[in-house]
Parts: C-alpha cells; sequence; structure tokens
C-alpha cells in the first residue's frame, strides 16, 4: 500500500507538489500534530473493501432496488413471527410475513408473502397474495394470487392474475362489473 504526501509549501509556480511513500516507511506507533506555525507533510491513506459480487449480480438489479426504495419511502414489513393487530395507514407498500389483523387506510400495494396472513379489510392499488388473505379486500388496479395463495372474503379487483393451485374464494367481482 503506498500513501500520498502533499507538501505544503506552495512552489513558485504555484502548484502543490506530490510524492508516493510506502506505507511501510511511515511510522503509525506516534501521532505528532503538526505547529500551525511550521508547515509539514500529512501522510493519507485510503483503503476501499471489495463489494462481494453477489451483492451486485447486475446493474439491472441494483437500478431496480434503487428505484423500488424511491418508491417505498413509507414500507413496513412485518417479518416472520410476528403478530400486528389495529389500523395502518399511509403505507405505500406493506410487506407480511407474520400475522396482520387489521384495516389498511390510504396504502399503495400489500404483499402476503407464503407464511403471511392478512386478516381485515383493504383498500388499495395493488395486491401479491402468496399466503392467506381473509376479509374485505378492493385492488383498484392488479391482484395477483401466486399458486400458494389463498384469498377468502368480499374481493373487488381491476385485473385478476391467478397462478396454478391459487384459490379465491367468496364474493369476488370486478370493479367495472360493479359500476354498471
Amino acid at each position: 500500500m503506498f500513501a500520498r504526501e502533499k507538501d505544503a509549501k506552495q512552489k513558485s509556480d504555484d502548484r502543490i507538489h506530490e510524492t508516493v511513500t510506502p506505507l511501510s516507511d511511515i511510522s503509525a506507533a506516534t501521532a505528532v500534530l503538526p505547529n500551525p506555525t511550521e508547515r509539514s507533510t500529512i501522510a493519507v491513506s485510503r483503503v476501499t473493501a471489495p463489494i462481494p459480487a453477489s451483492t451486485l449480480s447486475s446493474r439491472d438489479s441494483l437500478r431496480d432496488s434503487k428505484s423500488e426504495s424511491k418508491n417505498d419511502t413509507k414500507r413496513l414489513t412485518v417479518g416472520r413471527g410476528i403478530s400486528l393487530n389495529g389500523k395502518i395507514s399511509f403505507c405505500d407498500r406493506l410487506v407480511i410475513d407474520g400475522k396482520v389483523e387489521a384495516e389498511l387506510e390510504d396504502c399503495h400495494t400489500v404483499e402476503v408473502t407464503e407464511n403471511g396472513t392478512f386478516k381485515g379489510a383493504a383498500e388499495i392499488t395493488g395486491a401479491e397474495i402468496s399466503g392467506h388473505y381473509d376479509g374485505s379486500l378492493t385492488v383498484r388496479e392488479n391482484l395477483l394470487i401466486r399458486s400458494t395463495g389463498r384469498v377468502s372474503g368480499t374481493v373487488r379487483y381491476g385485473k385478476l392474475h391467478i397462478e396454478d393451485g391459487g384459490e379465491i374464494n367468496g364474493d369476488v367481482k370486478s370493479i367495472a362489473s360493479t359500476k354498471n
């Protein structure tokens, strides 16, 4: 490794003189603060840690995660083994991996993972259900029920997508058909 040393004396042509010194030549045992009236050299080193390849699998995934984090400024995740009861409001994205019994108000999207359970009422823009949803669900745009997803109750949707194995039971209607 090398350290940069900058000579604080300015040359007659107003450029700073820069030299490179091996770090092995710099004593790290003692630190001496320079006298403000004296000019001295300061050793500077910069160490950068490599980023694991698994973190940067591709530019697209990094870009997607950045744009997702900008869009998910108000994100709530209920982890596995956690139970939450009450009213949830003003959430851009709710991810449920535990158990939630609640009323959603002014929320944008909901994702119920395979281990997740939601019981209650929600009127949202989009939903992806891989676990269990029981209650009143109104999805203005896309409702996606994965192969492991189970939805029951009163369901209204803009567009409905169900993977093979996914289930939906109850009073199920398209929002377009309820407007007529």
